[in-house]
């Protein structure tokens, strides 16, 4: 059974499009050290409208330091034949 976070998001996809792209921590600068959070998020409107877009946290293995991935980013899984 595939791991799956917010709203439905194939995890194994959101690792895989790191490493793909080789992500690497803004702060640190650690590569290949980032995780993805398994509990559903919100990113909320910052302007006081009850607004607000799903997202999934990564975070740097080595520091801690937590990034929102909105979910509307990243591919839909493919389904397998």
């Amino acid at each position: 059974m595939a791991k799956s976070a917010a709203a439905g998001i194939d995890v194994a996809a959101v690792e895989a499009h790191l490493a793909r792209f080789v992500v690497s921590c803004p702060l640190c600068k650690a590569v290949d050290q980032l995780g993805v959070g398994q509990h559903p998020c919100r990113i909320e409107s910052s302007n006081g409208t009850k607004d607000s877009i799903p997202a999934v946290v990564v975070m740097c293995k080595r520091c801690g330091f937590l990034m929102p991935l909105a979910a509307d980013h990243i591919p839909a899984a493919e389904p397998k034949a």
